[in-house]
């Protein structure tokens, strides 16, 4: 019999961090899929996308439903190296691309079942006014050039809970969470450091009471505890799909936004 030990903190390798994962029971995925949802993609299921050359793209891809501003595009993160993922990409102001998995599966509710998230990304730039990013957990929506991400660079009025970078900030990101119809809330500006063309991950765990934030592993000072009754200003009562967003601040070299995989896992 072998034992390996996996280091418990700093991870800021390609694959998930064992200090997110480490509790979800494998046993569950490998024997009893029933019991659990589980989610791994790299993106490989994402087919070539229609001509966004002369119009705008709404559309149903594999999995996930898909927008491109007119002249965006999804493409390959790389042609030579292995791993995988999408680098996405607009070419006008207030432009973008956005990712959703269509069917919502995951529910963030007080005294509910664990919930893992976890994505590994990076942003071509962290100058100012480029490009704002949105990665996390939203409801059921038809996405669009405004939608996670409005023109003025805030998030929409719909459910999700994630990491935003701000279009004007782009060197960091905050933890965020917002339910339809009450005002957003900043779990923490600033919570997360960011370097150009630099992957990082970006992580979430609840454990039935309390969603916890992660960087690259690390667990962060700010969390947040779910309210038990329904109606708050965090989005408890409604399923969830996993997006990846950006959305253009300027049209002049507004760069581009890669993303290599996301695994996200909730007991039933």
């Amino acid at each position: 019999m072998s034992h390996i030990l996996e280091y418990q903190g700093y991870n800021d390798q390609d694959g998930p961090s064992p200090r997110i994962w480490g509790n979800l029971p494998q046993s569950e995925i490998d024997s009893r899929p029933g019991r659990i949802i589980h989610i791994f993609d790299r993106f490989d299921a994402l087919g070539p996308h229609a001509s966004a050359s002369s119009s705008t793209v709404t559309e149903k891809n594999g999995p996930w439903s898909t927008f491109i501003s007119q002249g965006g595009s999804i493409t390959a993160a790389s042609a030579s190296v292995p791993g995988g993922g999408i680098t996405v990409s607009a070419d006008g102001d207030d432009e973008g691309v956005v990712l959703t998995r269509w069917l919502p599966l995951f529910k963030i509710a007080y005294g509910g079942k664990p919930f893992w998230f976890e994505a590994r990304v990076k942003s071509s730039t962290v100058a100012n006014t480029k490009h704002g990013i949105f990665v996390g957990m939203i409801n059921a929506i038809t996405p669009s050039a405004t939608v996670p991400i409005a023109a003025d660079g805030t998030l929409a009025d719909q459910n999700l809970v994630g990491f935003h970078r701000l279009e004007g900030d782009g060197d960091a990101i905050d933890t965020v969470y917002k339910a339809n119809g009450v005002t957003q809330v900043t779990v923490k500006a600033d919570a997360i450091a960011l370097a150009a063309d630099t992957y990082v991950k970006l992580g979430m765990y609840f454990d039935g009471t309390t969603l916890f934030f992660f960087k690259d592993g690390v667990l962060l000072p700010d969390s947040k505890v779910i309210p038990s009754a329904a109606g708050t200003d965090f989005p408890n009562d409604v399923t969830l799909s996993p997006v990846f967003a950006v959305l253009n601040a300027t049209g002049t070299d507004p760069g581009s936004a890669t993303f290599q995989w996301v695994r996200v896992a909730q007991l039933l």
